[in-house]
């Protein structure tokens, strides 16, 4: 009987010869392109290497090593000429090798004698690995040398290119060149560049000045508690001399004067305190004396006694804070310390327009310098621009050919008159744009302008005159009516101006000018008029000097110290900004000078002003023959109705100028009638 059991097996894959796996392996495939297909030699190739012996550089993948560099000398000849670096590289190397002093020479020769000894197939690899060390070592010596001569042509090196150091790069670099490299070819028939100094470029990036240029440091006079103790013992004594119920209760040493605070009983007038204030001054032998009557936000009577040394303060300790200068705002400019001894700084774009005045000496000029300098660290050129104006011809001569201004320092009175007409025009033209793209003010628009590329951002522009006084006396009223228009419409177009004179007087400072001009610093003047005609009140006539001023906003008073700089500070400033960058003047003076000469040419003739007949007959009607009075009923400029009263009296309707005096009406209304229709 045949049993139906299968024999028990284990299915296993063949197990193929390892000799048939390798010779598979070894079989070559042919190189496949995903562009030309097969129709592309599969060869070997090595990264390309642009540092060190060109004919070297492959001797480590060669069947057969090159045993003395002549051959390779020989094989680049052709491909590079005589004077490519490889053969220049090898000649040097071999003239430095003659340099090598003997005793080194001689351990060289005999390491190479001792490895020959050892084995003959390997003695020339070894003695090429010993040429390549040779090489080596004497490229090492010529290393600072490679670095002047091929580092602009083989690197490509931008010399002009943007960098922090860039204006001090080329003057502190001192490398010691051989003779030879004087020569109109340098060494070895190669040319070697010189230097190049930095160029002065329009519209590079802008880097603000170093703050090492700055001086820093405060002078700290420190408290004197037996000194202070003793001054208000001599207030409590005084007041209680003349029966006043008061007493002192705290005071602030600031840097320039100390502040005592006066708690009066109920029922006292603070009035009384005002009243013996010469007496306190007396009693304390002090020069001035300032009262606050009330401190404004507190119960006290604030008096202000100066201090026996008046400390200062560098612009410097401001300019290192870098909260101030990373506040994104370059308009926020530095004032000085307040009486607690705290950092003022002012916005002038929330100013939006300030007026300055104080004697020779206050502090006004070193104040505006101030302003300048914080502007200078803080804004590029294409976001401010400056428009200096300076009769005196010395305030502002440092400022000459910095990237910010908008023109040239203008010194004479008449162009700077035109200067002033040319920001009215660009006020009027920046309300024209604000019209079109439907913007407010010029943050909105510049904000309008970065999400628009063909749209130029406008620049904030600032006008600052240090001498009203010389301007005003020069060019009359023509100034005063530009002046008056900026600083009524110019803020929301960023136009901000700064007036500065040392004569604050009604005529200089006229009622056109204070009402649209809320910001007043006020230094130290000679008496009450003058301090009444800048703040509208007493106080700068007991100012101290030398910084010590009065900051108005047009609703408080503050008293501060103003910051200090120095005239080596500015030039250090000026000069680091006139080699690394030049002027993009929107006008020059010729521009000015040209458009006043163009005005005068094409002047109008007065009978073809629409207004000429109008005037006429309200000057007859109403006997009325003054400029002014014509500027303010018509709402015209001063040259405007200048030219029409010339007009008038060449036609013989009124008569000649009298000085102030108003002229005479010289016809009646039939006459005028007769002389019109003519």
């Amino acid at each position: 009987m045949k049993s139906n059991k299968k024999n028990f097996f284990i299915p296993k894959i063949e197990e193929q010869d390892e000799t048939e796996i390798n010779k598979a392996e070894k079989t070559k495939k042919s190189f496949i392109s995903p562009i030309s297909g097969r129709n592309v030699k599969d060869n070997q190739s090595f990264p390309f290497v642009q540092y060190g012996n060109k004919g070297l550089q492959y001797e480590a993948f060669r069947d057969t090593k090159t045993d003395n560099s002549e051959e390779i000398n020989k094989r680049f000849k052709d491909s590079y000429g005589q004077k490519s670096q490889i053969i220049e590289s090898e000649n040097r190397s071999k003239k430095a090798l003659n340099q090598i002093p003997d005793y080194l020479k001689k351990e060289q020769d005999d390491t190479k004698k001792k490895i020959v000894k050892s084995s003959q197939n390997t003695a020339s690899t070894i003695v090429s690995r010993q040429e390549i060390s040779k090489s080596v070592f004497v490229e090492a010596n010529f290393q600072e040398d490679e670095l002047i001569d091929s580092s602009y042509e083989d690197l490509n090196i931008n010399t002009g290119q943007k960098h922090e150091n860039e204006f001090i790069e080329n003057k502190h670099i001192n490398r010691n060149l051989p003779e030879s490299a004087n020569d109109e070819n340098g060494w070895n028939g190669r040319k070697v560049p010189k230097p190049q100094t930095v160029s002065r470029k329009v519209g590079r990036r802008y880097i603000a000045p170093s703050v090492e240029l700055l001086k820093k440091g405060r002078g700290k006079s420190g408290d004197d508690l037996v000194y202070v103790n003793k001054q208000r013992e001599i207030i409590d004594n005084t007041l209680s001399e003349f029966h006043i119920a008061g007493h002192v209760t705290y005071y602030t040493k600031g840097p320039a004067v100390t502040q005592f605070e006066i708690k009066l009983d109920g029922g006292v007038k603070v009035e009384k305190i005002k009243n013996i204030a010469s007496n306190l001054q007396m009693d304390l032998k002090c020069k001035s004396l300032r009262i606050e009557a009330p401190i404004p936000g507190k119960s006290t009577v604030g008096l202000e006694v100066p201090n026996i040394k008046q400390d200062f303060v560098m612009l410097g300790e401001f300019l290192t804070n870098k909260e101030f200068l990373n506040d994104g705002n370059p308009l926020n400019v530095v004032l000085g310390l307040d009486i607690s001894g705290n950092p003022v700084y002012l916005d002038i774009g929330e100013m939006p327009h300030g007026l300055i005045a104080g004697t020779t000496g206050s502090g006004k000029s070193v104040c505006i310098n101030c302003m300048i300098i914080s502007m200078l660290y803080k804004a590029d050129p294409d976001d401010v621009k400056l428009l200096l104006i300076d009769p005196k011809f010395i305030e502002f001569s440092n400022y000459e050919e910095i990237p910010h201004l908008i023109s040239p320092v203008i010194n004479d009175s008449k162009l700077a008159a035109a200067g002033l007409k040319w920001a009215v025009d660009e006020m009027q033209k920046r309300y024209m744009l604000f019209k079109t793209s439907k913007q407010r003010n010029i943050g909105a628009y510049n904000e309008f302008a970065k999400m628009n590329p063909k749209i130029e951002k406008l620049p904030y522009i600032i006008i600052i005159i240090d001498e009203l006084a010389d301007l005003m006396g020069a060019t009359g009223n023509s100034v005063e009516e530009y002046i008056q228009r900026l600083a009524q419409k110019a803020r929301a177009a960023g136009i901000h101006l700064i007036i500065a004179t040392q004569r604050p007087s009604t005529d200089i400072i006229k009622g056109t000018i204070k009402a649209n001009i809320q910001t007043r610093i006020a230094f130290a003047v000679n008496s009450q008029v003058d301090s009444m005609v800048i703040l509208d009140h007493t106080g700068a006539d007991k100012l101290l000097g030398k910084g010590d001023m009065l900051y108005s906003d047009g609703v408080t008073d503050m008293r501060l110290q103003g910051a200090f700089i120095t005239d080596s500070e500015i030039s250090a400033i000026t000069t680091y900004l006139t080699e690394k960058y030049s002027p993009n003047y929107m006008f020059t003076q010729e521009d000015l000078q040209k458009r006043i000469e163009d005005e005068e040419t094409n002047k109008i003739n007065f009978r073809e002003d629409e207004f000429f007949d109008i005037i006429a007959v309200f000057v007859v009607k109403n006997d009325a023959a003054s400029i002014n009075r014509i500027q303010k009923e018509f709402g015209i400029g001063f040259n405007r109705a200048q030219s029409i009263m010339l007009g008038l009296e060449e036609l013989g309707i009124v008569s000649e100028g009298m000085g102030s005096r108003s002229r005479n009406v010289l016809v009646t209304s039939e006459e005028l009638d007769v002389i019109l229709g003519s």
